[in-house]
């Protein structure tokens, strides 16, 4: 059994996916701000973080997947977001401008969760 951290805004969202996760046989944790993430990733590392890249109508949560990946370069982290429909080229391209996205996978919103539990069961290191 894993621990995953959700970081949405969205409790529906979060509601959904906790219950598909632990479904799985998962423990979850959620936050709805990276200022609790980042306090919750101190605290106690997750073995995967799913994560939105809109929280509280800004791009904070591609920063704290950059953030993330730094301190932690083994933790897998999937990005659930409607960030594309939100954003112009021109953001999206800012956002990615040495070429990558710091996560493991991105998908956007909607996501089935049974997609979302499939991936995640593939990223867990176990699963390597």
């Amino acid at each position: 059994m894993a621990h995953i951290l959700l970081i949405d805004d969205d409790p529906a969202s979060v509601a959904r996916n906790t219950e598909a996760i632990q479904g799985d046989g998962h423990s979850v944790s959620s936050s709805s701000t990276t200022a609790e993430a980042v306090r919750f990733v101190r605290n106690e590392l997750p073995d995967l973080v799913v994560m939105e890249a809109v929280l509280g109508g800004k791009l904070a949560g591609l920063d704290l997947a950059r953030s993330l990946a730094q301190d932690h370069p083994d933790l897998p982290l999937i990005m659930l977001t409607k960030a594309d429909d939100l954003m112009s080229d021109e953001q999206l391209d800012s956002q990615d401008s040495d070429g990558w996205i710091p996560v493991s996978r991105y998908l956007e919103k909607p996501v089935m969760t049974d997609v979302l539990v499939d991936e995640i069961d593939h990223l867990l290191p176990e699963a390597e």
